[in-house]
Order: structure tokens, then C-alpha cells, then sequence
């Protein structure tokens, strides 16, 4: 997810119902407060209401070990107006792991109880403090504690994403186990995790008892998953599946927003990154992805995400 959903992302995703909130990518807290200009970069929507243009507001998430640090940058989020603070405990990257983020401090829930409790008792008077979680680091013995860690500590909401770090992104998505943790809990509990279609949603939702979800990967690989649950919530009736046209539309409305402020060397590799999600539930976008992945030129890349008939080096692209 990390490098894909931006304010761009978050503006493109939430402008059909579907979304009742939205998340930032991590800012990272070490040992300093970070200037704001750190906050605004991966939080843009601070000087714009805390919201996408659409209105749907947006959690600034920060992940970090040290809760003295993590408090001086929440009481930092707070003064340039963030209205949640949301903290990582999920991250199972490797690098940020092996600096002692995101889901490392799953091997002990006085970790979590210390970093929550400590940004509580900076900004929880004022706004909400609410934290995602995974399973477990390499077991699911410490789930239970972890989640209670969070709870106690001062969350008022958690999301966990049904997998331990160690199992990263493998299917299956234990969504059982969140349930476990939930009937334990007293806040709201958030499922999350390998929901790529409405079955998935509503396997999720059954499995854990969660009234609510999250999608992170789901979203980026069908940006209209959101709309669709939406839509069977109130209808009862399923939408038709995404076509590739409306795939390619957004792509290219996410290019012409990135080349705003960034090279198209730099786009180029974010369109990419989101293609390569899309395909992993799309053929066509699997198609796709193949002929143009190793095209370094943005308009050759735009090109040949049209759902007209191309030629480029790399091949013929049929029609959508």
C-alpha cells in the first residue's frame, strides 16, 4: 500500500459512496517531533478540513515504538488540526520491523499499552485515538492481550487485519479470529484483510460478527469494491462487475493528478504499482500490466492503458 494511497488515491476512491473514512499512509516517528511540513506531505487534507473533497474525513496514521516520541508528534498532528490519530501496529515490512515499528511490537502487549496510553494522554481529550493491529507476530498466543492492550490503553476503535506478521499477505485471512478478540472487547472492532468481492465482505463480516470493514488492498485492485457494498447494503442487488474502461479512466485521472507535482518518471512507476494491484483479481488488468510494465515513457503507458487497439513495442494491445 505504501507509496500507492495518497490524497490523490484517497480523492479518486471516496468520490462515489462507499467510504465512511478514510486513513493516511504512516508518517514515521523515531525519537523527534517531526516538522509539519512532514504531516502536511502525507497529509494534505489537513489544510483542507481534514476530509477528501467528497467529505469523507481522514485518520492521520503514525507508526513508531517510542511512546514519548509518538506523543510529541500526536500533540504535533493535533496543533495543525488532525481530528484522529491512528497508530500502525500491522506494518509486517521487513525494514520496519527491523526498526522496531508496526507489527514488531505484537511479541509484547506492554509495548502497545505504552505507545496507545501514552498519545491518549497527549490528545485523547480532544480527538480520538484508534489503532490497527494484526494477529500476532509469528503466533496468535498474544491476539487477545494485544487487542486488550490497545483497549485499555485508550483506543477507541481497532482494526485487525486476520493475519499474523509472519504470514503476511498468504491466504486465508483467519476472520474467525477477530471475532475471537471481538467478543472480548468493549470498543468497536474492525475487520480486515483479503475482502477482494462482496462474498469476501460478507464472509468477513459473518466470520468476525464486525458490523464495519476495512480495504486496503481490495480497494486498489477493484476501486469500486466500496460502491458495491454500499449498493448491496441498501438494494440488495449485486452491481455488474468493473469494466476495463472505468479501470483505465481512473488510472489515467491518477496520472494527470501526480503529474501536478511530480516528474513522470515518478508517475509512470506509481501507475504501474496500482495496474500491478488491480491485476491480481482482473484479467484484463492482468493483460495489461504485462504488455506495458516495461514502458518507461508516461504517454506510451497511457496509451496503452486505452481500451482502443494499440501498437507499441511491446506487443498489440486488443481492444477492452
Amino acid at each position: 500500500m505504501e507509496g500507492v494511497i495518497d490524497a490523490h488515491t484517497r480523492d479518486l476512491l471516496t468520490r462515489q459512496p462507499g467510504f465512511d473514512w478514510a486513513v493516511t499512509e504512516f508518517v514515521r516517528v523515531v525519537d523527534a517531533r517531526l516538522p509539519p511540513r512532514v504531516f502536511l506531505r502525507h497529509c494534505p487534507e489537513l489544510d483542507a478540513g481534514v476530509a477528501t473533497p467528497s467529505g469523507i474525513p481522514v485518520a492521520l496514521q503514525l507508526l513508531g515504538s517510542d511512546p514519548t516520541a509518538l506523543a510529541a508528534n500526536a500533540e504535533q498532528a493535533l496543533r495543525l488540526g488532525a481530528r484522529e490519530i491512528d497508530l500502525n501496529f500491522g506494518c509486517p515490512a521487513k525494514l520496519v520491523n527491523r526498526h522496531d515499528g508496526g507489527a514488531s511490537l505484537l511479541r509484547d502487549p506492554r509495548r502497545v499499552h505504552a505507545a496507545v496510553a501514552s498519545v491518549h494522554s497527549a490528545v485523547g481529550s480532544e480527538i480520538p485515538v484508534t489503532a490497527k493491529i494484526r494477529l500476532g507476530f509469528s503466533h496468535r498466543r498474544l491476539a487477545l492481550d494485544c487487542a486488550k492492550a490497545a483497549e485499555d490503553g485508550g483506543a477507541t476503535q481497532l482494526v485487525v487485519h486476520a493475519r499474523t506478521r509472519d504470514e503476511g499477505y498468504r491466504p486465508p485471512a483467519h476472520w474467525e479470529w477477530i471475532g475471537r478478540i471481538r467478543r472480548h472487547l468493549r470498543i468497536p472492532v474492525v475487520a480486515n484483510g483479503d475482502i477482494w468481492s462482496l462474498e469476501d465482505y460478507w464472509k468477513a463480516r459473518t466470520l468476525s460478527g464486525c458490523r464495519d470493514v476495512m480495504l486496503g488492498r481490495g480497494a486498489l485492485a477493484d476501486p469500486w469494491l466500496a460502491p458495491r457494498i454500499r449498493h448491496w447494503l441498501l438494494t440488495g442487488e449485486p452491481l455488474p462487475a468493473t469494466p476495463w474502461q472505468a479501470r483505465a479512466a481512473i488510472l489515467t485521472e491518477f496520472a494527470a493528478l501526480q503529474r501536478i507535482t511530480l516528474p513522470d518518471r515518478v508517475v509512470t512507476s506509481l501507475v504501474k504499482q496500482w495496474l500491478n494491484h488491480m491485476r491480481q483479481q482482473d484479467a484484463e488488468a492482468a493483460r495489461r500490466f504485462q504488455a506495458v510494465k516495461r514502458i518507461n515513457d508516461l504517454e506510451t503507458l497511457l496509451a496503452g492503458l486505452s481500451p482502443q487497439r494499440m501498437q507499441r513495442t511491446c506487443g498489440s494491445l486488443e481492444p477492452a
